[in-house]
């Protein structure tokens, strides 16, 4: 912790927002089974957590493995390969500080835990910490589907990645309430559909909705680039093996 007060108190310039000239005009590409592997521009210890770590094993991921993953894509590395605690660019929306996704506004408690750990121990707490945070939702699902939701909720919250399933499950056929509830109903429409197009539905209804709230906010239309890269990626690694 004494690490991570002085790097506090060195006062980190926050970059700021660069102007938006030109509009979003483009709609989102469709997903379809030939996606490939976009590799996004910035390649993003036991702190004691209970973590549930049900295996995946029909997707070839366990859930602490897939955690990892997201940890590379979210997290910012030192020269040594270690995960860096890093100041978000003006309009992030997600506070002032960040170490592999982990921001000190949405997850402040594990952000000053991780964030004070030594940088070789930072990839291991901060890969459990996800596992933990999502397995109120991952754990109800079908393994097929597991790393992928993980991802997703990490990524857009518990509601956020229920939702997305809705809209995939409704595209699908299925129909049910786009509540964000992972109740009964919605589970059982899960276990009606095939698992790789519930994953292909549920990313097609991100990627339209990321463009949505780029129309509507243009302080996030200079982040749209990146996390379509990382909804592709997503998919290619969780969704298409």
């Amino acid at each position: 912790m004494e690490r991570y007060e002085k790097m506090m108190q060195a006062n980190i310039p926050k970059p700021s927002a660069a102007p938006i000239q030109q509009p979003i005009v483009r709609q989102a590409q469709p997903i379809n089974n030939q996606i490939e592997s976009v590799t996004p521009e910035q390649p993003k210890t036991d702190l004691g957590y209970d973590v549930i770590e049900p295996e995946a094993k029909e997707s070839g991921f366990d859930l602490i493995n897939a955690a990892k993953t997201t940890v590379n894509w979210e997290g910012r590395r030192d020269k040594k390969g270690n995960l860096s605690v890093y100041a978000l660019p003006a309009g992030d929306m997600g506070g002032d500080y960040e170490v592999a996704g982990i921001n000190d506004r949405y997850h402040p408690e594990a952000f000053r835990k991780i964030a004070g750990l030594p940088a070789q121990q930072r990839e291991e707490a901060a890969a459990k910490y996800i596992s933990e945070y999502t397995a109120p939702l991952v754990s109800k699902l079908p393994q097929a589907i597991q790393p992928f939701t993980q991802d997703v909720a990490f990524n857009r919250g518990l509601g956020g990645a229920t939702k997305y399933l809705q809209q995939g499950l409704n595209a699908l056929g299925q129909k049910v309430e786009v509540d964000g509830g992972m109740g009964p109903k919605t589970l059982t429409a899960i276990n009606q559909v095939e698992p790789k197009a519930l994953m292909r539905a549920a990313s097609q209804a991100q990627l339209d909705d990321e463009y949505r709230m780029a129309e509507r906010n243009p302080a996030r239309k200079k982040f749209i680039k990146g996390l379509e890269s990382r909804i592709r990626n997503r998919l290619a690694t969780f969704g298409l093996g």
